[in-house]
This record gives structure tokens, sequence and C-alpha cells, in this order.
């Protein structure tokens, strides 16, 4: 897996911060699951190998 650029709108940084400021592990998960890792799974999808197949 290569680097991935993963763009965060404004509320979505807002609602990090306050993760961190609340310290909540649960919220901190499922902003991890559903922010995060689902765009880097949508761009890995996107990728094309060199035979211009992906690679997933």
């Amino acid at each position: 897996m290569g680097k991935v650029v993963i763009t965060l709108e404004d509320e979505d940084i807002e609602e990090l911060a306050e993760i961190i400021i609340d310290r909540d592990k649960e919220e901190a998960y499922r902003f991890l699951k559903e922010k995060i890792y689902n765009e880097v799974q949508k761009k890995e999808r996107g990728k094309l190998d060199v035979d211009g197949k992906t690679h997933l």
C-alpha cells in the first residue's frame, strides 16, 4: 500500500477536536473507521496497477 491523501471537511476537523478534548475512545474508533479507514479503502480501490487493473 502506498501513500494515500485524505481530505477532511471543516466539520470533520471539529468532530476530531471534540473527540480529543473529550477523550472519547468509542467515538475515536468510530471516526477512524467511518472517516479515515473508509476513505483509505475507497482510494485504494480506485488505484490501478501497471496493467490497468485494480490491485484489490
